[in-house]
Formats: structure tokens, sequence, C-alpha cells
């Protein structure tokens, strides 16, 4: 088994480094300075670094069950010097990043892997007792353990180190083989995680051949492959796959014919995505038709060459049209690919005569068999720019851009086609778009409605109600950074919806819901916009029953005007929960009506824009102390006080993302940084909020102090409020002076 950061290489290579090491230190002591080399070049100011494992020996490895010591030594003084690191790999602890070296002059640093893999530097720097900058370097690799690399043959049978190339025989010249490997965790499973794997030969390093993807190449549920294409190679072709970060390889040949023997090239495969049999429709095929071009030495076609086709994979029933043809006066073949009934990702195989006897092959692209349908847990709706749309609240045709992303259960995007629909509960939106590559766009744009229907302002929530309540504060009104109420003024929420299935958890990964699986899945009613960002279908809850609804329940007011969207045409909101059955078509048909159901369902996702009351702003300042708002601002002398300061349009609603609020002081008032700062896309109903503190200056003028805050928005004026700010003695009028007062 070859295990990270241990391959007989790696290992050697560390043993001659800690072999230096013991040379240059004349091999003896018990200072721990035994790991160091003798000093550096002549002449050069270095810090001395070195890496060890969880045993105490020399390694250039960093794994998270086996993080590193790094040992930084100052050859000359080095007692009580500060050192200080940081890596482009890894984490560093101390999380500062310095240490004090020792007696010995060495300062001590821990290094764990963190989330990133690959090789990296460790720097460090200091300053000796005379004041000299001191600096040194380190490379070294973060991996995980245990990780092995290889392929499954016909039989299932895991074999270490060995690349699986398609096909298996010759390969023709300018033709594409598939190269891929598995990569397991100690225990034999397939690693979950995301691993980096490059692919390298001889022909690959010399511009005769290429890969698609390119190095590195990621996994995918512990597989990585990328299709080799021959552009100037022959003969025998060595191919080396390695594990970034690690010493895990795997190696393959591919024997390439020569470019005078018969050739078979790939030409297109149309779709690439087609859907599982017995589920197509609109614009969802279950079959794809892949075509090949056979051709000479000389790259002209040959007509009348028997073309051999096969799959890399048979798996759920797919078929083949057939299993040979002749190829046409184009030198033209092709073969229908037949779906069968589970997902999975193949590729055609194309073998013909070279000339001489001797089969050569090429392999078409990737094809995919999916549902093509989304499913609930891969539908995204998102906002362009900011979710706060600059004076939409009284100014028409303000826009944003609404993009949908949908995938099917597999995470393959949908096919190309499928219909979104759109609706807002205040302003426009263009009804419907198709995705292209699973993603389409509307716009949305402000105009009326802005207000309930059946209400109007009379329950919305604004920062000047007569019974305002902000729980973050004491003031009566003004901006408040809480939700004030379920009528959120100006806040409109926009929902998506498709026909899809519902998500679930295929625990033996056979691709379709068994009755083992029966709970493990997602049950969805049927779509609502959702007014009262509740999450539920307010009018279908038996507390809000009745038109209108209960005046004294809130939440049932906001969410009366809520509706449905009727898949099933009954006039009634289902909740399909009697019973709860997965619906999809990944239900088998043995378990069609018994523990689910292949009736589709709406899947459907929902953003929230915000219709700014802006220029309208208002401003809170509110001290930490009291949860008070005040109208001016103190400190006591030596002392600092903290403030926070809430910036609303009418409505309780912060400024658009890109908006800013800057801080200015003059007279005997001072700030601490930082005294500026950015708005980002706020989308929780609240008002802006920001900290200040001040303080006294360095010295007093007796000049008033004045504290100003202003908010520049993406549109409009800047708005300016000023605020007194001035120091108080907690002592004064005191005498004797009390000892513990600060000095005046």
């Amino acid at each position: 088994m070859i295990m990270r950061g241990a391959t007989l290489l790696s290992r050697a290579a560390a043993y001659l480094t800690f072999l230096i090491a013991l040379t240059a230190c004349g091999g003896g002591g018990g200072s721990g300075a035994e790991f160091f080399g003798g000093g550096g070049n002549d002449g050069e100011l270095v810090l001395e670094l070195t890496l060890l494992d969880p045993q105490g020996n020399a390694t250039n490895t960093v794994t998270a069950s086996s993080p590193g010591t790094l040992k930084v030594r100052v050859i000359d003084n080095g007692a009580n010097l500060v050192v200080t690191v940081n890596s482009s790999v890894g984490d560093v602890f101390p999380a500062s990043g310095t240490a004090l070296t020792d007696d010995q002059g060495v300062a001590t640093f821990q290094i764990e892997a963190g989330d990133v893999r690959g090789a990296g530097t460790i720097n460090a720097s200091a300053q000796n007792a005379q004041g000299q900058d001191l600096a040194g370097s380190l490379n070294f690799q973060v991996g995980a353990t245990g990780l092995r690399l290889g392929s499954f043959d016909t039989s299932g049978m895991f074999i270490e180190n060995q690349v699986a190339i398609e096909p298996q025989s010759a390969l023709a010249a300018g033709g594409n083989a598939e190269l891929s490997v598995v990569v397991l965790d100690p225990d034999g499973n397939r690693v979950t995680d995301s691993e980096e794997v490059r692919f390298n030969s001889g022909c690959i390093a010399a511009g005769l051949a290429t890969i698609n993807p390119e190095n590195p190449v990621l996994s995918v549920n512990g597989e990585a492959s990328t299709l080799y294409t021959a552009t100037g190679c022959t003969g025998v072709d060595d191919v080396t796959a390695s594990l970034v970060g690690a010493g895990a390889q795997a190696f393959g040949a591919l024997n390439i014919a020569s470019p005078e023997a018969n050739a078979v090239l790939f030409l297109n495969a149309d779709p690439t995505l087609i859907v599982l049999r017995g589920t197509g429709g609109q614009n969802r095929s279950e079959t794809s038709n892949v075509s090949f071009r056979v051709v000479d030495g000389n790259g002209q076609p040959l007509q009348g060459v028997t073309v051999n086709f096969s799959l890399t994979t048979d798996v759920g029933g797919l078929l083949l049209s057939t299993l040979s043809a002749l190829s046409n006066g184009d030198g033209e073949v092709s073969v229908t690919v037949q779906a069968g009934d589970v997902a999975t990702a193949l590729r055609v195989l194309a073998t013909v005569d070279d000339g001489s006897g001797d089969p050569v092959s090429t392999v078409s692209d990737l094809l995919t068999v999916t549902t093509g349908l989304p499913d609930q847990d891969s539908i995204t709706l998102s906002v362009s720019e900011s979710h706060v749309v600059p004076q939409a609240f009284t100014v028409s045709g303000k826009t944003r851009q609404l993009t949908v992303r949908m995938a099917d259960k597999f995470n393959n995007p949908v096919v190309d086609g499928t219909a979104a629909v759109f609706t807002t509960e205040y302003g426009a939106i263009v009804g419907t778009c198709f995705t292209l590559d699973g993603v389409c766009s509307v716009e949305w744009r402000s105009q009326f409605p802005r207000l309930p229907t059946l209400t109007g302002e009379a329950f919305v929530k604004r920062i000047d109600d007569f019974d305002y309540f902000c729980p973050s504060h004491n003031g009566s009104g003004g901006p408040c950074p809480d939700d004030l109420g379920y009528t959120r003024g100006a806040r409109s929420t926009i929902l998506v919806h498709a026909i899809g299935e519902e998500s679930f958890v295929d625990r033996n990964g056979n691709g379709i819901m068994d009755e083992d699986e029966r709970f493990l899945f997602d049950n969805l009613t049927e779509a609502f916009i959702d007014n009262n960002e509740d999450g539920v279908f307010t009018p279908a809850d038996p507390a809000c029953q009745g038109v209108p609804a209960p005046a004294d329940n809130a939440r049932c007011i906001a969410g009366q005007e809520e509706e449905f969207v009727d898949y099933n045409s009954n006039n009634t909101f289902d909740t399909n929960d009697a019973p709860a059955l997965y619906n999809g078509l990944l239900c088998p048909p043995e378990g069609n009506g018994n523990w689910c159901s292949r009736e589709l369902v709406h899947v459907f996702d929902s953003e929230v824009v915000t219709l700014s009351d802006g220029p309208n702003w208002d401003i809170n300042v509110v001290s930490r102390l009291t949860d008070n708002v005040v109208s001016a601002v103190s400190f006591g002398i030596n002392e600092v006080r903290s403030y926070d300061i809430y910036i609303a349009d009418t409505y309780n609603n912060p400024p658009p993302a890109g908006s800013s609020v800057s801080l200015a002081v003059s007279g005997d008032c001072d700030l601490l940084d930082p005294t500026s700062t950015d708005i980002l896309d706020l989308t929780a109903p609240g008002a802006f909020a920001w900290g200040m503190s001040v303080s006294q200056p360095s010295s007093f003028s007796n000049e008033p102090g004045v504290v100003s805050i202003t908010l520049n928005p993406t549109e409009g004026s800047a708005i300016t409020w000023s605020y007194p700010c001035n120091g108080f003695d907690p002592c004064a009028g005191f005498s004797p002076r009390p000892s513990f007062c600060p000095d005046p």
C-alpha cells in the first residue's frame, strides 16, 4: 500500500536530510539542536527551519492526522528573541505566527494541515540581539495519509497502482482514450473529498498528446478521469497518475498505432445528456447519436470499413442500436445509444482494423444518463447586485436580474429548455425563462403594487409607528437592527418553480429510491409565495382561518395574501403528507404507489428584494452602556466609550450594497479605527448596524467636540448627522481628589 508522505523516495529524502543535519551539528547534544544544520552560507544571516512529525522524525509532509512541529533556530545570541512565521499552505499555531526562542535559540510552532492541500513554503523572520534581520524558509507539502491510487478490473477487484485505460487495444493515430484512477481511503472506501490527480506521460510532456480536462484533474466520488488524445504520438506511451501532495501513484501504457494505419476518429455525440429510459418528453431525449469517421494514413475518409461498437459500461440496461456498421462515402459511421434506468456516465468505443490485422480504437466524448429533471435541493434563485434596490419604493423602472440554477438528483445540469416560472409579491417580473446548461434569468422591475392589496399601509411596520418596539435599544422610534414585525414594508418575495422531483438520500448508490430509503427524503408541499417569510403557507394554517385574517394575529395578517401554485388543479393547497411518499422518476416501477410515487411535483425557491425608500434615511446612535438612544456622545478622561450606529429608511430597511458610512471628528474628541466602512449586501430585515468608539485626544484644546456620521448611498446625495462629543471628569468636585481617579 502506498501511503502519502511514505514513498521510498520521500523516506530516503527525509533520511538523507536527517543525516546531513546530524553531520552539520556534530551528531550530538540533547537540546534538540541535532535537527538543525550548521548555520547557512558564509556571511548570510539565516534562520534554520526543521519540520518534525509527531514521533520527532524529520519530515516534509503534514496531514490532518499527523501535524508537524516546526523548530526555528537562531544561531548566535538567540535566546528570548521574537520569531515570526507564515506559511502559504496549512495553518500555523500560535495563530499570531510569533513565538520566543528558548535558551538554545529555538522557537517552536505547530503546523496543521488546514483546508488546502499541496506544496507550500514556510517563511520565518527575526532580529538578533544586534538588530540584524534574519530569515529562512522551508518547503513542505500538505496531504492526507493512507490514500491508495489504482483502478477496478471488470470483476470489481481493486488493482493498486494501475491506471485504467479504455480502449485496452491499440489506440488509433490521433485517437482518444479515457484515463482514469480511483482514490481509496485506508478502509478501502472511495474518498468523498475532491482530490487532485496529475496525469503525465512522455508524449504529454513532449506536446504530442493532450488531456482534457487538463492537470490537475479533480476526483468526483473518488474517481478522476481525463480524455487522452494522441495528437502526434506513436508507439508505447507510459502514463503516470500522481496524487497531488502525496506519493501515491498509478501507472499504465498506451500502444498508439502509426499514422500510416487506418484510424477511426470521434466526430460528435448529439445530445451528450440523455434521460433515463421511460422519462423522455419535450426537450428530453432518451437516445444519443454518436458519430465517428474512418480515415487512412493521409487523413482521407475510407468507405466500406467495418467499425465495431461497444460501451464502457452497460449498467442499468444501456443499449447500442448496432454492434457494427460500415463507413459511408465520407468515412462516417454512427450508432445510437439507448438510455437505461440507472444514471451513469459512459463513452462509446469504436474499433477498426488498422490494415495489418491489428485493431485500433477510439472513444467518444463523455455521455451522461440522468433524469434531466430538477430536484428540490438543486434549485437556487439568486439576485444580481444588491438585494436592496435604490429608491425602488418611490421610483418605477428600477431593475434587478433574477437567475435560477437547476440541477438534477446527480447534480448534472437539467436538460436545456427546462421551464422556470416566476411570481413576485411586489413590482413586476418576467414570467418564464428556459434553461441553457441549467441556468436562465429574468428581469424584475419596480412598479405598483408596493403595498398589500387588502390592507395597504394599515399593518405595515414603520420606524415612526406609535407601537414601535426595538429589542436592541430603548428608543421610541428610528432605525432598529431587529425585525419590526411580520408585515414588513417594501420587502418583495419572489418565487420560482419548475416541474421536478423531491430530493432523497441514495444510501446504496444505485440511483433509485429503494424501499429501505423510503423515509430518507424531503417531502414537499405545493409551491407558494411566502409573503410574511415564516416558511409556511399561512392561509392554510388553522390559526389563520377566516376572511379577513384575525386582527390580533400579526403573522396571519401579513400572510393572508399568500398564493400557492395548484400543481394538480384541485383548488386546494396540498401538503402531500397523507401519506408522505417520495415523488420522482427515480421511484422504481415496483415501488410506484407503494413506498414512492413516479408523479412529479413543483420544486421551488425564493428570494426577497427590498424596495428602498431612500433618500428618506434616518439614524439612531445607541450607547452600549445603557442601550439608550443618545443625542450626544461622551467619554470619561482616559476612557473609551462605544456606541452602535443604526441607519435605515422609513420601513427599517438598510441602504443598498455599495453604499458607505464614514466618521469625522473635531475639537476635544477622538475616534478609534475604523472610521469608515462599506455596506455589504444585506438580506435580512432590519437596519444597517455599525460600531463607533470615542475617547479623549492626546491633548485638550477646550474646544467642544463634534462627531459627524455621513452616509454615502449608491444613489442620491450624501447625508450627514452631527453629534456633540465631549469628555468629562468623573471625579470633578472631589477635594482632595481620590487616589483612584484618573488625572484630569
